[in-house]
């Protein structure tokens, strides 16, 4: 595990230092380009600013409100038709649209139920098998201007579905 710690950590400084040794190399000027970059990125985060503030806040509002219980609530019998245990709705319902709030679900899932638990092991599984995908598509639809991204949410969360599903299976086959 110390090896493991132990490589995370230099791992960068490794990194950067065959980054500037190529850079020098080609005879370029490393730190400049960094500041193009920075600066390149710094354009991209005041783009993308309106979108991820609009998400957050209304991820934080279905929390606050107590919509997502309703809504747990609501789907209650869909799930159980799948046979999937109540307690994963919030995380179902919300793993399309933020990535922090799910994972702050799955950590209590866990913390609750235990990692080796069924559920700790199923929401594992959802977080890896399953992408935040509202929210990608609106920062990439809004960065290049795309206005018609219907096909491609609907496309994305039936994906979400099937990792959903999956994930459920695998541990009902004792793959996880």
């Amino acid at each position: 595990m110390r090896f493991i710690e132990y490589f995370s950590k230099t791992a960068i400084i490794f990194f950067i230092l065959i980054i500037v040794l190529y850079g020098m190399k080609e005879k370029k000027n490393v730190f400049s380009l960094f500041l193009q970059g920075v600066i390149e990125g710094e354009k991209i985060v005041i783009e993308l600013f309106p979108t991820l503030l609009a998400l957050i806040v209304s991820v934080g509002m279905l929390n606050a409100s107590g919509v997502i219980d309703v809504i747990s609530k609501w789907i209650a019998p869909i799930l159980n038709i799948f046979n999937i245990n109540n307690k994963l709705a919030p995380l179902i319902l919300l793993r399309p649209i933020s990535g922090s709030t799910t994972t702050a679900i799955a950590t209590n899932l866990m913390k609750q139920y235990g990692v080796d638990s069924s559920i700790g092991l199923i929401s594992s599984c959802i977080m890896g098998a399953t992408e935040t995908t509202i929210y990608v598509v609106s920062i990439y639809s809004s960065k290049v201007n795309i206005k018609n991204v219907k096909e491609v949410i609907i496309i994305g969360l039936i994906a979400d579905f099937i990792g959903i599903l999956a994930s459920c299976m695998a541990y009902r086959l004792q793959l996880i």
